[in-house]
């Protein structure tokens, strides 16, 4: 497995772990849990936008490749 195919993987994981956060949060609201969307938001971001940037990182190297002004 290359390394590109590492970073799609754990990519993956770290999207599904932040999206993971909002059916507990759910939960915990139908138990009556004094619970705020702020208390599962910077989870769900921490997961989600590195996830992101790991899943699209071929993508996002070579705009930087294309854009960067001191070539």
């Amino acid at each position: 497995m290359n390394s590109a195919d590492r970073r799609k993987r754990w990519g993956s994981y770290l999207i599904a772990a932040g999206v993971a956060v909002w059916p507990v949060y759910v939960v915990l609201k139908v138990l009556a849990v004094p619970v705020e969307v702020e208390d599962a938001l910077p989870f769900h971001l921490a997961g989600v936008i590195p996830g992101t940037i790991l899943r699209r990182w071929e993508t996002i190297r070579r705009l930087w490749e294309r854009i960067r002004p001191w070539r």
